[in-house]
């Protein structure tokens, strides 16, 4: 063999070798660990095991957590775990080639996992009756975003992991949940106008929660369940004798890389509110004389009296807290009275927080009145029960086009059949490279691919037939009839791929997944049958005692 026939069989293993190692996370044995409470009894610990074991879940208990095997486990079966009585935390442990590379596993649309879709809308016409004008263009899309915060700051609530808020258009937010399971109060909290508060922090109480903490609460974080929250703070106010005028809420802090709120400490606050939010008209985010990022405000008319009476000068040197929804966004220092109508908060804030802080109080001075347009649910069993008749269909597509190419072109066909495995090989490590969302319409598309990835074998072996059966030797065959098919592959493949982005561009959820899957199986289907099957139809050819072809 050549050395540039090393070279490229080395390519070619060194690929296949990667895109096994990026589609492990998708199709390997996955980990789920269960974070029992401290004050979880044995009989809940028990109930949480015998729930999965029934389900056929290898199930592994320990002292506090319990742990969960199964090449099935999703984001659905770890929030259903989340709401389980005695349960602090659960999450699905990440596998060495996650830690080590980039591979990703493919995510499960909510069609085959279960859980809740949403499509809300702000309400434009409540809110233009509200300021007498028009909205434009801007007002429009500044309102949007602060929805999409106030929607995160929401969502948190529920304890989701991997939810999906995103703008669907220029007006509407779509947001995905998987394995909700009370869809009611999920409609209920997310239709609700926001309640933005500001009020004072007392610090020798919340010196003494954090006392309380560090003595008292032995888990790693903070629960994020709002039930386990609320016992907590209970608590903590007896363990302090907290005063009747006061009351303990959590500090939130956003995940800069998966935006989720959690809950950091607890903080004192007066149970008077000091200013409302409807007490700011309007929010900028500027830089001082010293270049810092900040973030300015002008309050109404009536609001400058309550600012000036909030930020007098008892309380300076104290916090005032920004409460939106019951959690504390931020809380700044008083330094100085506000008397003008008009201030500025700093605290060395990077431009997106500054961003977010001033969507935060623009919140409460015009809350965003969501209507929800489109509502969809689905149960996990009846998405198990769609994964296994798209992977069923799947099969027996695959082994219907094998068994075709292998019984009309015999050896040719048995060539086909291996580049068709890679092809698809190659197809789950692009979908888990990008984190791709699968669902129903994906398979469809994958579905689909698998049956015009052989046209391209098709089409080589009639030319490569035609030269044959023109004289030509083997090797000049094989050369002649791959040049003489790749422009008619490369043209019948580009209006494919052209309609796969119109899809793409212009489609919406499952339209999107279809076209992501049909357009990727183009791509990896025309390299594999272009270069891959023609690499093994070189090495065959260089053997000058093959005299003749299996085609």
């Amino acid at each position: 063999m050549r050395r540039g026939m090393i070279y490229k069989a080395v390519w070619i293993l060194s690929l296949a070798a990667v895109a096994a190692l990026l589609i492990y996370p998708t199709i390997g044995m996955k980990t789920m660990e269960i974070t029992m409470l401290n004050s979880a009894t044995e009989q809940q610990k028990t109930a949480v095991a015998g729930l999965f074991s029934e389900r056929g879940y290898s199930v592994e208990t320990k002292d506090s957590s319990v742990l969960i095997k199964s090449r099935g486990l999703n984001d659905a079966v770890m929030n259903e775990a989340r709401t389980l009585e005695g349960v602090s935390d659960a999450k699905i442990l990440k596998l060495w080639v996650e830690e080590k590379l980039l591979a990703k596993k493919i995510n499960l649309g909510l069609d085959l996992q279960g859980g809740m879709n949403l499509v809300l809308r702000a309400n434009y016409e409540g809110i233009e009756k509200k300021l007498g004008r028009k909205l434009t263009e801007k007002d429009r899309s500044e309102i949007t975003q602060q929805a999409l915060e106030l929607l995160r700051n929401r969502i948190d609530k529920f304890g989701v992991s991997e939810p999906s808020i995103k703008p669907s258009g220029n007006e509407s937010i779509e947001i995905q949940l998987p394995g909700v399971k009370d869809p009611a109060s999920v409609k209920n909290a997310l239709g609700q106008t926001g309640r933005l508060e500001y009020r004072h922090v007392n610090d020798a109480y919340t010196a003494k929660a954090t006392e309380w903490i560090k003595g008292n609460y032995k888990e790693e974080k903070m629960p994020l369940d709002v039930v386990a929250q609320d016992k907590l703070i209970e608590q903590i106010a007896s363990g302090i004798k907290l005063p009747a005028d006061l009351e303990l809420m959590f500090f939130y802090e956003k995940d800069e890389e998966t935006s989720q709120l959690t809950p950091s400490y607890p903080m004192a606050l007066t149970k008077d509110v000091a200013v409302d939010g409807t007490d700011i008209s309007e929010t900028t985010v500027n830089q001082d004389e010293y270049g810092q990022i900040i973030v300015s405000f002008k309050t109404t008319s009536e609001g400058a009296a309550k600012f000036a009476a909030a930020t007098a000068e008892k309380f300076k040197g104290t916090k005032l807290a920004i409460v939106l929804d019951r959690k504390i966004r931020n809380a700044p220092n008083i330094n100085e009275p506000i008397t003008t109508g008009s201030g500025q908060i700093s605290g060395g804030f990077t431009y997106n927080e500054a961003l977010t802080l001033s969507r935060i109080i623009k919140e409460g001075a015009l809350p965003v009145d969501l209507q929800i347009v489109h509502e969809s649910s689905v149960g996990p069993t009846l998405g198990q029960d769609s994964i296994n008749a798209g992977v069923k269909a799947l099969f027996v597509s695959l082994i219907g086009v094998m068994l075709f190419m292998v019984v009309y072109y015999k050896g040719a066909g048995i060539v086909s059949v291996f580049g068709l495995s890679v092809n698809i090989l190659f197809m789950m490590a692009l979908l888990s490279l990008l984190g791709f969302t699968l669902t129903l319409p994906g398979i469809a598309g994958f579905i689909l691919t698998v049956g015009m990835a052989v046209d391209a074998n098709v089409i080589i072996y009639e030319r490569i037939k035609e030269e044959l059966a023109g004289g030509k030797s083997v090797r000049m065959a094989v050369v002649s009839g791959y040049e003489k098919a790749f422009w008619t592959i490369f043209d019948s493949n580009l209006t494919t791929i052209i309609s796969a982005f119109i899809l793409f561009q212009f489609g919406t959820g499952p339209i999107k997944g279809f076209a992501v899957t049909l357009f990727i199986g183009i791509l990896t289907s025309m390299f594999t049958a272009l270069y891959i099957t023609r690499f093994i139809y070189e090495i065959i050819s260089q053997n000058k005692r093959i005299k003749k072809l299996s085609i």
